[in-house]
């Protein structure tokens, strides 16, 4: 897909979001889940087969997120850490 830039720059900052998470600079994973949603919803990607894609990554995501809200717990990090990579990995590969 062909990216405006300010589709680049949305993908951008999901990929920091993510990255500062795995880098243990933020802990807010309920946060981070909500704001890549949100910067998807900004993005205005209309190609449906990579917003299908974009899903796929993110939706373990809001399962980890809506099971520990429900529990009135956090996330632990190690039982989030491989889905967010491959989520980061997907957003990068998409804005090569």
């Amino acid at each position: 897909m062909n990216f405006n830039d300010h589709q680049k720059r949305l993908w951008q900052s999901m990929i920091d979001m993510i990255s500062q998470y795995l880098e243990q600079q933020s802990s807010d994973f309920y946060g981070l889940v909500g704001n890549l949603e949100g910067a998807l919803d900004a993005s205005e990607i209309k190609e449906a087969e990579l917003v299908t894609k974009w899903y796929e990554y993110w939706r373990p995501l809001e399962i980890s997120r809506a099971d520990a809200a429900y529990e009135g717990g956090n996330v632990a990090y190690e039982d989030v850490k491989e889905e967010l990579s491959a989520m980061m990995e997907f957003l990068r590969s998409t804005i090569n």
